[in-house]
């Protein structure tokens, strides 16, 4: 074992595993519903609850906005087998919006 000090300027916080692919991972999503204050979504993979996330609206909808939000709620709406065996998950959110400018307020409202 080495007496020697830690280099680094700031402490570095270790990532654990279940989390490297999970909440940090791009998840498609089909959106639901919109309000100024968040928005539902339908999805194939579990998200948690309380987990910061990023909902990039499509141009059609006003111009493309990237929302910060976080998960309100996560549910299991359904299961179905795949011709291959596979069991597919079928989740719905809530995803109350957090942080928007006041620009994204607007393209919201309108």
């Amino acid at each position: 074992m080495s007496n020697r000090p830690d280099p680094r300027r700031v402490a570095r916080l270790t990532v654990p595993e279940q989390l490297r692919e999970g909440e940090l991972a791009h998840h498609r999503v089909h959106l639901l519903n919109l309000s100024p204050l968040g928005a539902r979504i339908a999805h194939g993979d579990l998200l948690h609850g309380e987990v910061v996330c990023y909902l990039d609206l499509p141009p059609a909808l006003g111009g493309a906005l990237r929302l910060t939000g976080r998960v309100a709620w996560t549910r299991l709406q359904g299961t179905e087998q795949t011709l291959e065996g596979e069991r597919r998950s079928h989740y719905e959110s809530g995803i109350e919006f957090t942080g928007l400018a006041p620009d994204q307020q607007t393209a919201l409202a309108a």
